[in-house]
Parts: structure tokens; sequence; C-alpha cells
């Protein structure tokens, strides 16, 4: 049973993954300030799956990251796959962006990535095998006004995807990104009003805003066996919006 490490999990689409992973991994999760959700989810998984556990972490502080692989690496022996779903929406005017905001966003969004993966990679290498999710978005491609600072911190999530998936290929590990469209989550509902939501949900060519659980089994798909010639990727799921 292969061990999957998923950061920002204890709600919205970390959570939805982790409840689609749960029959067939040791799950990892991670949360920083949402305590009693990551519990309750950790409680929920553990009903079916006894090889579950949490760990607070920050995951965009170096020393965080490497207690956390220490206790997955304790619990579990070592890590095969990582999500890197942590992540934070920020939404206003470009010369309303405070330079500790610009910071904030991209250490939590682009920096997490980074760190996780260079603290997973040497056990992937010596184990020739490893796969590395990063959760972009649709404007990591194309941009948003008034998400300048969402979209940089995206943008760099597929170019440093495209870059290790090339570095990190010879030695049997796979690395993509899925770069979602509108998801009905908390971080979508807290960035915007009902009346902008339905605006928003006009302009999808399905008609309706991603489930959480629509990402998490294309998740799934990406880290298995069926996907194995897949690397380098920025995987669009958004409905026909773009």
């Amino acid at each position: 049973m292969k061990t999957v490490l998923i950061t920002g999990s204890s709600r919205g689409i970390g959570a939805a993954i982790a409840r689609r992973l749960n029959d067939e991994y040791k799950i990892v999760l991670n949360y920083k300030n949402s305590k009693d959700a990551a519990f309750d989810l950790l409680y929920e998984l553990r009903e079916a799956n006894p090889n579950v556990i949490a760990i607070k972490a920050d995951v965009s502080d170096e020393d965080d990251v490497n207690m956390m692989f220490e206790v997955a690496e304790k619990n579990f022996g070592h890590v095969d796959i990582l999500i890197n779903n942590a992540g934070i929406s920020h939404f206003s005017l470009i010369q309303d962006i405070d330079f500790d905001t610009w910071k904030n966003v991209i250490n939590t969004n682009l920096n997490s990535v980074f760190l996780n993966s260079k603290r997973a990679i040497p056990s992937m290498i010596r184990n020739e095998y490893g796969v590395i999710i990063n959760m972009s978005s649709i404007w990591g491609d194309f941009g948003a006004s008034m998400e300048a600072l969402y979209s940089t911190s995206k943008g760099g999530i597929n170019t440093f995807t495209k870059a290790m998936a090339k570095e990190l290929a010879p030695s049997g590990i796979r690395v993509n990104a899925i770069a979602p469209g509108m998801v009905d989550t908390d971080l979508m509902r807290n960035d915007f009003t009902d009346s902008e939501l339905e605006d928003l949900k006009n302009e999808v060519s399905t008609g309706r805003f991603a489930k959480p659980e629509e990402i998490a089994g294309l998740v799934r798909y990406l880290i298995s066996d069926e996907a194995s010639y897949i690397t380098g990727d920025i995987i669009h799921i958004n409905g026909g919006f773009y």
C-alpha cells in the first residue's frame, strides 16, 4: 500500500482527495489552522482505513515541512505520492496589494510546492518511483483581472511542474499539475457574493461549478499506473470555461 501526503487536506479539494484515495492508500493529512476539521476527517477515514494520520504543519516553512515528512516516514516508511494542494486566494487591484500580502500568497501557494517537493524527491529517487501532483488553476495559464497575485503563484506552479517533470523522469518520478476552473468550495464562497457566483456560473459551458469530488477523481487517475505515461502536463478541468 503506497503512502500519499496531501497538503491542505482538512477541507475542500484536499479533503475530497483524501476520501477518494482512502480505500487504496496510506493517507497523511496536513493542516495548519483547521484542527477540528482535520481530526473530524481523520476519524471518518479511520473507520475504513487505520493507516491515516494528521499532521499540523505550515507547508511554507521549511522546518515544519521537514518535521511533517519525518513524522510521515516514522509512521509509514516513506512518501510515495505528494499532492501539493495547500493554497490561498487573494482578490484585489494590483495597486492595492501590499508586499506582505504578496509574500504570504507566494509563500503559501508556490514556495510550499518547492519545499515539499524538495523534501519528497530524495526518497522517491532511492525507490525509483514517485508521483507529484501540484494543484494549479485555470488562472495560472490565462491570468485573471483582480487576481494577479493568485494567477502569478499558479503560473509559477505550472512552469515548475514542467521543469521538475523533465528533471525527474529518468528517476521514475512523474510530475503533473491540475488546473481547475471554478470549483464549489469555501474558498470560492469567501471570495464572491452569491450574485457574483451566479454570474460566473453562467459563463461556464456546463452551467455549473465543479465538485471537489470531480477534481479528486482526476487526481486518483493521475497517480495510478494507468497514467504512467503522463508527466509534465498541466491538465485542465473547467467545464468548458476555457
